[in-house]
């Protein structure tokens, strides 16, 4: 919906600590996650976000536009994801903002807008949950390190 920009950092070894602005979104997932894990084991997950906002600002009962979200979160957080989130759902994520281009074999050039989340979960205005706190460690791609400015593939 809005996107902000913050100078501060918080703590940890979060992707947003690294560079980029902090974006905040809330959509619906337009697939399933897709966890994958990379050539040192560690976990991500790919998830694709549809944000609507209305095309007449402030219009909300007319006609709106979608922008679409690819989303990467990493270790725990995309473990986590895959488990408990699915198409169709309406979620919140926070993390560092990407633009993306290239040219295609076709010579057009393409532009992704992505978000390496910091934070993600389900809107609770249109779902309940039950939290399962996780042990440290729980799973294999939180043994090895990860540098969050790695490609993921």
């Amino acid at each position: 919906m809005s996107t902000e920009t913050r100078n501060t950092k918080t703590k940890g070894d979060e992707p947003s600590d690294k560079k980029g602005p902090i974006v905040t979104k809330v959509g619906n997932l337009v697939a399933d996650p897709e966890l994958r894990f990379g050539a040192n084991g560690t976990a991500y997950c790919r998830l694709r976000l549809a944000v609507s906002a209305p095309v007449e600002e402030g219009n909300w009962a007319g006609e709106r536009r979608s922008t679409f979200y690819d989303l990467t979160a990493f270790k725990s957080l995309a473990e986590n994801a895959a488990e408990s989130l699915h198409k169709g759902d309406r979620v919140l994520v926070t993390g560092r903002g990407e633009v993306r281009t290239w040219t295609g074999d076709d010579g057009v050039e393409h532009t992704e807008k992505g978000i390496l989340a910091d934070a993600l979960g389900p809107d609770l205005r249109f779902a309940t949950v039950t939290i399962t706190k996780e042990a440290r460690g729980r799973f294999p791609s939180e043994r090895g390190g990860h540098d969050a400015d790695e490609e993921p593939f």
